[in-house]
């Protein structure tokens, strides 16, 4: 059997263009809408694009705002599944979150970042609490945003939920290009998962430097292999993917060939990872200009 997926990783631009907010707004609004044409027609089953791809000077309506009709008529048009990451309110609290659009333009799920940063926090953005699943045509899908791949937890809780593509938008920067790859790779094998990577694009004829947006989005099987990669530039990769061929691993722990998803799901020992959910290793949140000494392992309290 083939349950095969066409995924497109919507690489848009990395910066604004037009004088005032409401221009700035509309410039990366007309390149969502330009990019989401262009992956209807080429006849993608999922797409997604880079997190908050609308900006965050002008908060919409998550539910109700313009950004969200414009996705849900292209997804009904194309038969397409779109996650839209935006910054957005929800009954008046500002989420950094992601919709769920299914191939007929229904809503059917939302995603609210669970690990904003410090940053984001003293700007009123509010933290979600679950890392939900979401059924969809072709399969089970999972999101985590930007910060949240920086904890193995999220894509594990996604992984033991059953998330067979995990779509993850974010603003990384390419601090660390060895430590940007390993970490992102990582959670594919973690959870034997394929993994949808998706960034922004830097300005044609401008140089690539660490330090600037990453680009390279694309899909990553669940052995770590870069499957597409859209380069630094504004574009689009997209890859076409099986789910129901698992990755296969010998000697992983039986002495035979298996399907390590099910062999890493089966070899938990959940009763002794108590201390990962304990809050007395908490550490309190120091700005690192007011830290005056090295931090240090947390004691949990008697």
């Amino acid at each position: 059997m083939t349950r095969k997926v066409k995924i497109a990783a919507l690489q848009l631009p990395g910066w604004t263009e037009g004088q005032t907010d409401v221009e700035q707004k509309q410039f990366r609004v007309d390149a969502l809408h330009n990019w989401l044409q262009q992956a209807g027609e080429e006849g993608v089953d999922l797409v997604c694009m880079g997190e908050t791809c609308t900006g965050n000077k002008l908060v919409e309506d998550a539910y109700a705002g313009p950004t969200i009709q414009l996705v849900q008529k292209l997804a009904a048009r194309y038969h397409m599944h779109v996650i839209l990451p935006i910054l957005s309110k929800v009954e008046g609290v500002l989420y950094n979150t992601a919709l769920v659009v299914n191939d007929k333009g229904i809503v059917v799920g939302r995603y609210d970042k669970v690990h904003p940063t410090r940053g984001e926090m003293a700007q009123g953005i509010t933290a979600g609490n679950d890392f939900p699943v979401f059924d969809l045509a072709f399969g089970r899908v999972g999101i985590c945003i930007c910060h949240d791949i920086s904890f193995p937890e999220s894509t594990r809780v996604l992984g033991i939920r059953g998330a067979e593509i995990i779509v993850w938008p974010n603003l990384w920067s390419g601090w660390g290009e060895q430590l940007c790859s390993a970490v992102i790779q990582s959670r594919a094998i973690d959870n034997g998962a394929w993994l949808v990577q998706v960034n922004f694009g830097t300005p044609d004829g401008q140089a690539w430097r660490p330090g600037m947006l990453i680009g390279t989005s694309g899909v990553i099987g669940p052995d770590g292999q870069i499957l597409s990669n859209a380069g630094r530039y504004v574009g689009m990769s997209i890859m076409t993917i099986d789910l129901d061929k698992p990755r296969i691993a010998h000697s992983f722990t039986w002495s035979d060939d298996d399907d390590i998803r099910e062999s890493v799901l089966a070899d938990r020992r959940p009763d002794a990872y108590g201390a990962l959910a304990d809050p007395n290793y908490l550490i309190p949140a120091i700005p690192p200009k007011e830290r005056v000494q090295p931090l240090r392992e947390a004691t949990p309290t008697p």
